[in-house]
């Protein structure tokens, strides 16, 4: 009995720590809070960026060369690159946890789509060839939240939320077909299979406040990175080639 003191001791000392439910943030008024939804429109009227995941083809060399197979040459990496010009979309967040009025962790998506201009860029030559027009994501991330907007019992003026997630990403194409540019170690030319839908983490910060009309108002930046690939360009050097999202979204609350 005398050697469990100790123990008990150092147990009871350390309930005594722990802080109390209030100093840890925990509200009953949010936690018991049946409304958790919420609705919001997005928009968009500057450029957002999607460079999609690259595909890696062989070059061929045929300068002063009478006849195939010519000889290899390094390998060239192949992307469609996106500016979209204007975008619309919804976004709909539903809060998992509420600790307090001023902070939750929820789950959202934000999809869209815009409106822009889509380029064939090959990373080596820079050859630039007009391709499409427009793009959508859909995504889903987690998200914290603190301020305004963490829960519809919060009367903050401001907020902050951070996220982190997954998005699939398409690229609008005006027709399947490649600038017809490839051609093989026999001097056949083919279509070129170039990737415009993929899917990439996320992440984003933003933050949320109250216009003039007392409107709830949001702003985030988000960023997705996606698979990466090596290839030895013509030039003899190690070249990585990766896909990547940047998007500004302005959010108007319901």
């Amino acid at each position: 009995m005398i050697k469990k003191i100790p123990t008990l001791l150092a147990l009871f000392f350390s309930f005594l720590a722990l802080p109390s439910y209030s100093q840890i943030g925990w509200d009953s008024s949010a936690i018991q809070s049946k409304n958790r939804l919420f609705f919001g429109i997005t928009y968009n009227l500057l450029p957002g960026i999607e460079k999609s995941p690259a595909n890696i083809y062989p070059n061929y060399v045929t300068d002063n060369l009478p006849k195939a197979p010519f000889p290899q040459d390094g390998y060239s990496a192949v992307f469609l690159f996106n500016t979209d010009f204007a975008s619309i979309g919804g976004k709909i967040r539903y809060n998992l946890i509420q600790f307090t009025s001023r902070t939750s962790i929820s789950i959202s998506t934000a999809p869209s789509i815009g409106v822009g201009l889509t380029i064939v860029d090959e990373q080596d030559i820079h050859q630039i060839t007009p391709y499409a027009d427009g793009s959508y994501n859909i995504p889903l991330f987690l998200e914290f939240n603190y301020g305004n907007g963490a829960t519809h019992n919060s009367f903050d003026n401001y907020g902050l939320f951070a996220f982190a997630g997954v998005e699939y990403t398409g690229l609008l194409l005006q027709n399947n077909l490649g600038n017809g540019a490839w051609m093989d170690a026999y001097g056949n030319f083919y279509t070129a299979d170039f990737v415009n839908q993929w899917i990439e983490p996320i992440i984003g910060l933003g933050v949320r406040y109250k216009n003039r009309r007392n409107v709830e108002r949001e702003i985030f930046v988000k960023y997705g990175f996606g698979p990466s690939k090596l290839y030895v360009s013509p030039y003899e050097e190690v070249q990585s080639a990766h896909a990547w999202t940047l998007k500004l979204a302005f959010v108007r609350d319901f």
